[in-house]
């Protein structure tokens, strides 16, 4: 694009856009261009309208920047956003020769007279434009524009930003929540940097980025917990669960031998984490995968999981489980749509047959459900401490294996490095990756 004000070309097409709108257009959409050009409901909270970024960012005012692009009225020449004419059947609402800005990602005009069926598509539309347009002065770092459950509500009803049926999920693993209890429990192994470990922290960051990056869902491979956990990380874990809940990225998870272990604690300041992992589902806060399939967000992704040594949440406490093999698991029949299969035990082929929990080419060999790839927690390290290739494989047959290690810096191979949560993008195409430092 051309050297022109982005921030102040949005607000005065947009503001044409606003002034065009029929009497008889649904009144959502006529709210959602009011917040985003003087505020109102569907506005993020963090957030700031056009219009107050046109005062506060930059240096003249749009009057002036009109009658040196346009006609003094309205800009009509756009050299930092892409414009267009109207969709046919909105001429005779626009004043003539006006143009509308494209929505910056898939390329379509907003459209003026929105029905009441068309208006999660155009909230989609609207939703692409940036929160702090450029602009003579910095914003405040804020990339999110309009309400976020909003608008994941929009584009599942519509299919925006879907990317051809892609999901978009944040990998997690290994948050440990409580681990830094271990300094006053001494039980199990400790790292000397254990006073740098917050897993109240570790949750909140987790949770931020899942909204930033505006991921479909979230999965956990197990270890959500560690076995001494508090109350007070519980709660503010919990605070965490149900932002995501209610910005409507939902959480898949696992279970963990530290999940198993944190149902029977004996440091006096910890408490019972498996009924608190129980609460958040029935709070719909957590949703435990298994040998079923679970559709992910909705979408086209079938989630399955085993929890470490096949015991879910219902299990605990039971019975103690001496390990599982291949033939005792039967997953139920997928949709046509990409599959993901998620575990927490040793497998190959991180591990030789000789030291695996599971042997994961015969997992797959028997089972009736062909996998896209497979997620796996517990392992605390890359595979021979290399973080760039350590933690993905592939199994005999092709199938992608792929770890994200502990979210928290728990192991040794920690020391000098981040922790980190993996975002994938999952399609029929195949799977990208991206980390996130934590």
């Amino acid at each position: 694009m051309g050297s022109g004000n982005e921030l102040t070309e949005l607000y005065d097409s947009l503001s044409v856009l606003y002034g065009s709108l029929p009497s008889g257009v649904d009144s959502e959409w006529r709210v959602a261009l009011r917040s985003v050009l003087y505020g109102g409901d569907l506005l993020a909270s963090e957030a700031s309208c056009y219009g107050a970024q046109q005062k506060e960012r930059n240096l003249g005012k749009r009057k002036d920047y009109a009658r040196r692009h346009g006609n003094g009225d309205r800009v009509t020449e756009f050299s930092a956003i892409t414009v267009a004419e109207t969709r046919e059947e909105d001429h005779r609402y626009v004043p003539a020769g006006a143009k509308l800005p494209l929505a910056p990602e898939s390329g379509e005009v907003l459209p003026v007279n929105v029905s009441p069926e068309e208006v999660d598509w155009a909230i989609s539309l609207l939703a692409e434009f940036p929160a702090e347009p450029a602009a003579d002065r910095p914003g405040d770092g804020g990339d999110v524009l309009l309400d976020r459950e909003r608008v994941h509500r929009a584009r599942q009803a519509t299919g925006a930003g879907d990317r051809g049926d892609e999901t978009t999920v944040l990998f997690v693993s290994d948050t440990h929540l409580g681990y830094e209890n271990r300094a006053e429990t001494g039980s199990g192994k400790t790292v000397s940097w254990i006073g740098e470990i917050d897993s109240r922290d570790t949750i909140r960051r987790i949770r931020t980025i899942a909204m930033e990056r505006d991921v479909d869902a979230v999965i956990h491979t197990g270890d959500v917990l560690d076995h001494e956990v508090d109350a007070v990380t519980l709660d503010a874990a919990e605070s965490s669960l149900r932002d995501l809940a209610l910005s409507g990225i939902p959480v898949y998870c696992i279970l963990g031998t530290h999940d198993h272990n944190a149902a029977i604690p004996y440091y006096s300041n910890s408490v019972d984490g498996v009924a608190w992992l129980k609460d958040q589902v029935r709070n719909e806060y957590l949703i435990e995968l298994s040998s079923s399939p679970m559709s992910v967000a909705g979408g086209p992704l079938d989630a399955y999981g085993v929890s470490a040594e096949n015991v879910g949440l219902d299990d605990v406490g039971k019975y103690e489980s001496l390990g599982w093999r291949p033939s005792e698991i039967a997953f139920g029949a997928a949709s046509p749509g990409p599959n993901v299969l998620c575990l927490h035990d040793g497998v190959t082929p991180y591990r030789n047959r000789s030291n695996a929990d599971v042997d994961l080419d015969e997992l797959l060999a028997q089972s009736r459900v062909s996998f896209d790839c497979v997620l796996v927690g517990d392992e605390h390290r890359p595979k021979y401490d290399d973080f760039d290739t350590g933690y993905s494989f592939e199994t005999e047959d092709g199938t992608p294996v792929l770890y994200t290690g502990p979210a928290a810096r728990v192991g040794p191979a920690y020391r000098d490095n981040d922790a980190f949560v993996t975002e994938l993008s999952i399609s029929d195409a195949g799977v990208t990756t991206t980390r996130h430092s934590i």
